[in-house]
C-alpha cells in the first residue's frame, strides 16, 4: 500500500509540475504598439541640424528587412512619468530615411520587465528591404525621448536606451551625434568619496562613404566608468570643439 501511495503522490506531483511548465510557457510577452506620426524615404536629403541623434545598446542588432512589421526595444527606468510619451526618432546614417513614433507610457503595466518591446508598422518598405545594402556601422540611429508630447518644441525629460534586439542591463552604449565634423567628446560626471569630476570620452568619426544625418559615434563602457566612481548618466553632455573654440554643449540626460 505504501508503494501505491508513493506512486500516486509522484503522479500528482508530476501533473502539478507539468501545469507549472505549461503556464510558464504560455505566459504572454507584453508588447506595446507605437503610433507612426510621420515617416519618409527620399533619395536626396540635406544635413540634419540636430546634434544628438541616437543612444543605443551595443550590440544594437538590425531591423527586420523582410517585412513592414518592426520591433525595437526600450529600456525604461524603474520610475517614470506615466502621463508622458516615449517619442522615438529613427534616422538613417545617409539621411534618406526618417520616422517619428509615439508610445503612450500610461498604457504600460506596472512592474514590467525590461527592455520593453515596441512594435510598429512601416509604410516605407523600400528602406527596410534595402537596409542590408548599406554598409555598417551605425546604419540606423534610434533616439527615444520621454516627453509630454512628441512635438519638436516640447521639452525632453529623459533619453532612453534603445536597440533592435533584446538586451540585458546595458554594459556598452553608443551615442550617435551630428558633430558637423568637429572634435567631439562625451563628458560624463563621476562622483567618488571626495568630489565630482568630469571624464571625457573621446568620440570617433564614423568610417563610411556617406555621413549626412550623423557622423560621429561615442562608445561608452559603463563598467569602466563605474570603476572611477558613480557615473551621473542623466547629466552627460556632448561637447564639440574646433581647437580651443567650443561649439556649445548638448545635454544627453540618459535614464537608466
Amino acid at each position: 500500500m505504501k508503494r501505491v501511495a508513493s506512486l500516486t503522490w509522484l503522479v500528482v506531483g508530476l501533473f502539478m509540475l507539468s501545469n507549472v511548465w505549461t503556464q510558464a510557457a504560455e505566459k504572454p510577452v507584453f508588447t506595446v504598439k507605437a503610433t507612426v506620426l510621420n515617416e519618409g524615404y527620399v533619395p536626396e536629403v540635406s544635413v540634419s541640424g540636430r546634434t544628438l541623434m541616437g543612444v543605443m545598446a551595443e550590440p544594437s542588432g538590425d531591423p527586420n528587412s523582410n517585412t513592414n512589421d518592426q520591433r525595437l526595444y526600450l529600456w525604461l527606468p524603474a520610475e517614470y512619468d506615466t502621463s508622458g510619451r516615449a517619442c522615438i526618432a529613427l534616422n538613417s546614417r545617409d539621411g534618406q530615411y526618417s520616422a517619428l513614433l509615439s508610445v503612450p507610457l500610461g498604457e504600460l503595466p506596472p512592474n514590467l520587465e525590461r527592455p520593453v518591446p515596441v512594435n510598429f508598422v512601416s509604410d516605407e518598405p523600400n528602406y527596410y528591404e534595402q537596409y542590408a545594402q548599406t554598409p555598417p556601422p551605425h546604419r540606423l540611429a534610434v533616439l527615444a525621448e520621454i516627453k509630454a508630447d512628441c512635438r519638436a518644441t516640447s521639452e525632453r525629460k529623459a533619453v532612453l536606451i534603445a536597440a533592435w534586439q533584446p538586451f540585458s542591463t546595458p554594459k556598452t552604449l553608443i551615442v550617435l551625434a551630428n558633430s558637423s565634423r568637429l572634435e567631439t567628446l562625451l563628458a560624463v560626471p563621476v562622483t567618488d568619496a571626495e568630489r565630482t569630476r568630469h571624464l571625457g570620452v573621446k568620440c570617433q568619426p564614423i568610417e563610411a562613404m556617406h555621413r549626412i544625418a550623423y557622423d560621429t559615434a561615442c562608445r561608452l563602457e559603463l563598467d569602466q566608468l563605474e570603476s572611477e566612481g558613480i557615473p551621473k548618466l542623466g547629466k552627460m553632455q556632448l561637447v564639440r570643439r574646433r581647437g580651443a573654440s567650443l561649439a556649445g554643449t548638448v545635454a544627453v540626460e540618459l535614464a537608466l
